[in-house]
Formats: C-alpha cells, sequence, structure tokens
C-alpha cells in the first residue's frame, strides 16, 4: 500500500504521469534496465490516411463506424464506445489492433499530434480524416506505446514540429523521422501493464471522488 501511496501522489494529474513515467516504475520493480534503443518511427511502421472521398452526406447513417479527432485527442487508448456511423466502403484504410492514431492540427502547438492506440478486434472501423494512423511492423507493447507517446519528452518532439499561425499542423513525414525509446518487449510488457493497471486505479479514485462531492 506504501508503494501505491506514494505512485498514486505522483501521478495526481496527467502530465506528472508521464513526466514520472520510469521513476515511478522503479517504485513496483527494481530490476528494470536503462539499455532502451532509439528508433526512428519510420523504421518500425508505416503510416496509412484517414477517411477520403466524404462529403456531409455520407455520415450518420451506415454499418460501418469511424474513430473521431475528440475519441483520439482524449484518449491515449482509443475509446470504442466514442465511434460514429458512416457506410461500409471497401476503398478505406480498415483500422487494425494495435494501430495508432496522431492528430494532425490544433488551434496551439501544446495540442498538436495528440497520440491514442486501437485496443480492438472489430471489422469496419476507419479513422477519422484529421488525422492519420500508423501500424507498427515490429512487436511493440500496445500498452507501453500508449503512455510513452503521451510522455514529456515525446510531447516536447511533436511541439517542435508544429508549424502555423492561427491554426498549427504537422508533416506526418517529419514524424516518421522522431526518434522514440525502446526498452526490451519484455520490459515494454512490465511497464505497459504496470501503467494501464495504474490509470485504472486513479480513474476508480476519480469515480469516488466525484460520487462523494455529487
Amino acid at each position: 500500500m506504501k508503494n501505491e501511496y506514494l505512485a498514486l501522489k505522483l501521478l495526481n494529474s496527467e502530465k506528472t504521469i508521464f513526466i514520472k513515467m520510469k521513476q515511478v516504475f522503479r517504485l513496483f520493480h527494481e530490476q528494470i534496465t536503462y539499455a532502451w534503443e532509439q528508433r526512428k518511427l519510420g523504421n518500425i511502421g508505416s503510416t496509412y490516411t484517414g477517411l477520403s472521398g466524404k462529403n456531409k452526406d455520407d455520415f450518420g447513417h451506415g454499418d460501418a463506424k469511424f474513430i473521431t479527432y475528440l475519441n483520439i485527442f482524449n484518449n491515449a487508448i482509443a475509446d470504442p464506445e466514442q465511434l460514429e456511423s458512416i457506410e461500409i466502403d471497401p476503398k478505406q484504410n480498415e483500422i487494425k489492433y494495435g494501430d495508432i492514431f496522431f492528430t494532425t492540427s490544433s488551434e496551439t502547438p501544446e495540442e498538436v499530434g495528440m497520440s491514442s492506440i486501437w485496443l480492438q478486434n472489430q471489422a469496419n472501423v476507419y479513422l477519422n480524416s484529421f488525422c492519420f494512423g500508423y501500424r507498427p511492423i515490429i512487436d511493440i507493447d500496445p500498452y507501453f506505446m500508449a503512455f510513452n507517446l503521451r510522455s514529456e519528452s515525446i510531447r516536447k518532439k511533436f511541439m517542435f514540429l508544429a508549424q502555423g499561425i492561427s491554426r498549427y499542423n504537422i508533416s506526418k513525414n517529419k514524424v516518421m523521422e522522431m526518434e522514440i525509446c525502446l526498452p526490451c518487449l519484455a520490459e515494454q510488457k512490465k511497464i505497459g501493464a504496470f501503467f494501464f493497471k495504474l490509470d485504472n486505479l486513479i480513474t476508480l479514485q476519480q469515480r469516488k471522488y466525484i460520487f462523494q462531492i455529487t
């Protein structure tokens, strides 16, 4: 319980979660190693586009679904309940388990390039047109990537790539040149499982707090 208390204290905000990622992990896993490898995103995965060739009449009906911009922006792990309807279209890129999504524009540089990962096996689900998809070609733990891509160090890299005045955009090619740190897969799984469990614990505590004040 002492370790959980210390972890919750460090993780009392989303920003702190990612800043303290490795420090908090050490509270529970003393055997963690720091031989993390630098890999360019473009060398370990490929990109694809979101919905194309659509107009407003194509949305709001149909047997297919698509992931919205806000779902990606708000969730490190995409929420399968926050999907909207569209007709099935075999010309579109269908998303798969483990795919990662990035927002391409925002009103501020701090909010550009927000990432989200898809952890469902669901047919006929597409990506909105204001984001691009990324599919790893090597074994990567999805939970680790969900937290890693929203870490402070990675967010700073996205802010550096942001270009614009009234609205900021990022280049997909530049994102693919970005380097991230990866430990071995076994260590990724430990870190990913830890933060997934801890994130659920924080969510539970937040719900209890909301219940108490309502």
